[in-house]
Formats: C-alpha cells, sequence, structure tokens
C-alpha cells in the first residue's frame, strides 16, 4: 500500500468568507502601526516640551495643541469665591477635589488654575483657611487643555458647583468670568511635602498600546490561515502498490 501524501482541496464558502476576514484582519493591523507611529512621535514631541523651562504664559493662543504640557509661570490674585471643586481621585485612589481656582491678572485676564487635589472632608474652603491667599501669588504649572465628558460620567453639577469633568468654556461661563485664557494651568507640587491643595496632578504617562493592539490582529489573521488550512488539507486515499 502506497500514498500519495495530502492534498490541499479549498471549498468554495469557507474560502469566500476567510479571505476578506484574513484582508481586514491585516489591514487592521496595519492601522494600529501607523498609529504607533503617530504616538511615539506624540510622545517624544510631549515629553521634550514639558523638560522645557518654564516661561511667562502668553496674553492669548491659537493652537492649544502646540502649547500643551509646556510648563508656564502666572502672577495675579485668587478668586477664591468663585473656586470649582472637580472631583477626583487622589494618592492610592481616595475620593477627593481638584480645586480649579480663576486667577486675576493685572490686566484683567483670567487664568484657570488646578491649584491641586484635597480630600472630601476639605471641600469647603471655611475647613482649610490656611489654603485661602488675599495677596499677589506667582504660579508655576503645566498648560493643559479642556476635556469632554466621558461616555458614563456624570453631568457637571452647576447648580451645586461640582464638576466632573474640565469644560473649560462651561466653568468661565458658569463663574461669569471674562478674557479667560483658553487652557488650563496644573500648579506643580509644592514644596512643602503633604501640604493641601496637593499639586502636580499632571503626570506624563501616555498610554501606548498600539504595538499590542497590532500584534494582536496580525496574530488573529495568523491563526485564521493555519485553521483554514487545516480544515482544507486532506489525506489522499491510499492506492495498491504494484510492486
Amino acid at each position: 500500500m502506497g500514498f500519495r501524501g495530502y492534498h490541499f482541496r479549498p471549498r468554495l464558502w469557507p474560502t469566500v468568507m476567510t479571505i476578506p476576514m484574513i484582508i481586514i484582519l491585516c489591514l487592521l493591523g496595519n492601522w494600529q502601526v501607523e498609529r504607533l507611529a503617530w504616538k511615539l512621535d506624540l510622545i517624544e514631541k510631549l515629553e521634550s516640551r514639558y523638560s522645557l523651562p518654564s516661561i511667562k504664559i502668553p496674553v492669548n493662543i491659537e493652537a492649544p495643541d502646540d502649547w500643551l504640557y509646556r510648563h508656564v509661570t502666572v502672577t495675579g490674585r485668587f478668586l477664591h469665591m468663585r473656586e470649582m471643586p472637580l472631583y477626583g481621585a487622589g494618592p492610592n485612589g481616595k475620593p477627593g477635589y481638584d480645586l480649579f481656582t480663576p486667577l486675576l491678572q493685572d490686566d484683567g485676564n483670567v487664568v484657570i488654575i488646578n491649584r491641586g487635589w484635597v480630600p472630601e472632608k476639605l471641600k469647603e474652603p471655611a475647613s482649610r483657611p490656611q489654603t485661602i491667599t488675599n495677596g499677589e501669588v506667582t504660579v508655576t504649572g503645566v498648560l493643559r487643555k479642556s476635556w469632554k465628558k466621558e461616555r458614563f460620567a456624570p453631568d457637571n453639577d452647576l447648580v451645586r458647583n461640582i464638576w466632573y469633568y474640565g469644560d473649560l468654556n462651561a466653568m468661565a461661563k458658569a463663574q461669569d468670568l471674562k478674557n479667560v485664557f483658553p487652557m488650563f494651568v496644573y500648579a506643580d507640587k509644592a514644596a512643602e511635602a503633604g501640604a493641601y491643595p496637593m499639586g502636580g496632578r499632571t503626570q506624563l504617562n501616555i498610554i501606548n498600546n498600539h504595538l499590542d493592539y497590532a500584534l494582536t490582529w496580525y496574530g488573529l489573521a495568523v491563526v485564521l490561515v493555519i485553521i483554514f488550512l487545516i480544515f482544507h488539507i486532506r489525506k489522499a486515499e491510499p492506492e495498491n502498490d504494484p510492486f
């Protein structure tokens, strides 16, 4: 008895369904590779910008993306009566609030400063009189943009003055602020450890999972090819050997 080996005999409908799926998976992998290159370039730009020495905040900016994570200094007087607490997790996930406070400059322009985080028990200004300043202050911090509401996040509660996402325009309108700078300034961490509000809330940890996603899509394409081959490779029927 002899054997002719194995034969690859693809069937019509499995082939018609499999080939487009493989193409789609490969295209998704290619797209993630492109996103990876974009993200690496973005990270490099932001890290370079973040490491630059601080400069005086400009009067206005036209392209906020070009200023993201840039260190600036700004001088003025805090409008503590218009403070806006934004709910957020602090050290070890402890619940509390970031204190977004307008800073009035001598020229009449306003910059909304994220002064830092306080625990829930210190939400009200009366519970932390040491955080209220009356005179002129100079703040050094990082420029950040507004962000939109996440899918399952609560709406900002303007009546109770509790915020869940940083909508700069809405904050300015709610507090009747004029001539507001188009970006937030996140104050740097104070020299005194453990002091409230706890600044330094900007962490330059940009998530970059595009390589993992690309490998996943390419891996699924390879697995699908293997399954397709296994499904269609058949062992040849044995035939009588005349010798």
